[in-house]
C-alpha cells in the first residue's frame, strides 16, 4: 500500500474545501453521495494527491445508531441529544446495517465511486469507539464514567466497537483501500485510560479488518503515541501540536506517519512563506524516513484559501 507513491508522498486531510470548489453546501455533501463525490473529484482533478480522503463527518455513525442530529446548511452536523445514561438505554439504539441505516449507504456509494474513478489510494473515515461513546452519552458523562462507572462505559464501548467495525468492513468491501479511525475525544485521556477505554477496542476493530488502518487523534498526543502504536495500526496521523521529532523517535519505522502542517493557521489562512517553511521542514523529514506522508495535522476547513492549496501542491512539482 502506497509503495507506488515515489520518494515523497503528499496527502493532506482534505475534503471540505471541495465544497467551495463545487459551490454546494455542507448539507448537500453530507446527505447526497453524488454531490460529495463531485466535490471530492474537483479536488482530485485539481491536485492529484497520492491519497484521497472522504469528507470528515463525526455525526454519521451516531445518526445510524438512532441519535437525533442537527443538520445546518453550511456547518458541520452535530448530535442534538446524548440519550445513553445507563446500560439499559443501549437497548433503545439500533444495530445499524451499513447497507440500509442512516447515511451509511451514502458513504458506501462515495467510496465506491472514488475507487472507480480516482487513480490513487482511497481512504475512508470512521469514528473511534470512545468518541462514539461520548456522542451517545455526552462527553462529560463518558469521561466521568472512566473513573466512576467503568461497567457502564465498557458496555457502551462494546456497542460502539460493533457499530464501527461493521461500517469499516462495509467501506473496505466497497472500495476503501485504507480506513482512518478518528478518535478525537480520546485526547482527553491519560495513556492508561486511553489503553483501557479506546486502544483495546481499536485493536479489535483493526484485527478484524483486511485493509490497513490509520489512527488519528486530534491535539497534542505526544504522551499517547506508544499506546497508539500498540493498536496494531498501519499508520498514525499526528496533529500540528505534536512534535514531529518526537513522533519519529516513538513510532516504529515500519509504520506510516502522516502529518502535520497546521491545517488552519498555515494551510487554510497562512501566507505562502509560512507554507514554504512548513513544507521544507517536512520534506527534510520525509527524506529521513521512508514511511512518511506529508499531510495536514487535521481536516482542512471548508473556507481554506484555494490559492494556498494550489501553492502547497506546487511545492512538490
Amino acid at each position: 500500500m502506497m509503495e507506488n507513491l515515489g520518494s515523497i508522498a503528499v496527502a493532506p486531510l482534505m475534503g471540505l474545501p471541495g465544497i467551495t470548489l463545487s459551490k454546494t453546501t455542507v448539507k448537500d455533501n453530507f446527505e447526497n453521495a453524488d454531490v460529495q463525490f463531485r466535490s471530492l473529484a474537483l479536488l482530485y482533478e485539481r491536485y492529484h494527491p497520492d491519497a484521497m480522503f472522504t469528507m470528515m463527518d463525526l455525526s454519521l455513525e451516531a445518526e445510524a445508531c438512532g441519535i437525533e442530529i442537527m443538520k445546518p446548511e453550511n456547518r458541520g452536523f452535530s448530535v442534538r441529544h446524548h440519550p445513553v445514561k445507563k446500560i439499559d438505554d443501549l437497548r433503545n439504539l439500533k444495530s445499524p446495517n451499513p447497507l440500509h441505516e442512516g447515511r451509511m449507504p451514502m458513504a458506501l456509494k462515495v467510496i465506491e465511486n472514488m475507487s472507480k474513478h480516482f487513480d490513487c489510494t482511497n481512504i475512508a473515515y470512521v469514528i473511534g469507539p470512545f468518541t462514539l461513546a461520548c456522542l451517545l452519552a455526552g462527553a462529560s458523562y463518558a469521561i466521568r464514567s472512566v473513573l466512576k462507572d467503568k461497567d457502564f462505559l465498557a458496555h457502551i464501548l462494546h456497542y460502539s466497537k460493533r457499530v464501527i467495525y461493521g461500517f469499516a468492513k462495509a467501506l473496505s468491501e466497497n472500495g476503501a483501500n485504507i480506513i482512518c479511525i478518528l478518535e478525537p475525544s480520546a485526547g482527553a485521556l491519560s495513556p492508561e485510560q486511553f489503553k483501557a477505554n479506546s486502544a483495546v477496542y481499536i485493536k479489535e476493530i483493526i484485527d478484524g479488518l483486511t485493509v490497513p488502518v490509520i489512527l488519528h487523534i486530534c491535539g497534542d498526543t505526544n504522551v499517547l503515541l506508544d499506546e497508539m502504536v500498540g493498536t496494531n495500526c498501519w499508520g498514525i496521523s499526528i496533529d500540528s501540536q505534536v512534535s514531529v521529532k518526537h513522533a519519529v523517535e516513538q513510532i516504529p519505522k515500519d509504520l506510516y506517519l502522516f502529518g502535520n502542517i497546521d491545517p488552519v493557521n498555515v494551510l487554510a489562512y497562512g501566507d505562502f512563506n509560512e507554507i514554504d517553511t512548513a513544507v521544507l521542514e517536512l520534506r527534510e523529514m520525509a527524506n529521513k524516513r521512508e514511511n512518511y506522508v506529508i499531510s495536514s495535522g487535521c481536516d482542512l476547513p471548508m473556507d481554506t484559501n484555494i490559492d494556498n492549496l494550489d501553492h502547497f501542491f506546487k511545492c512538490f512539482e
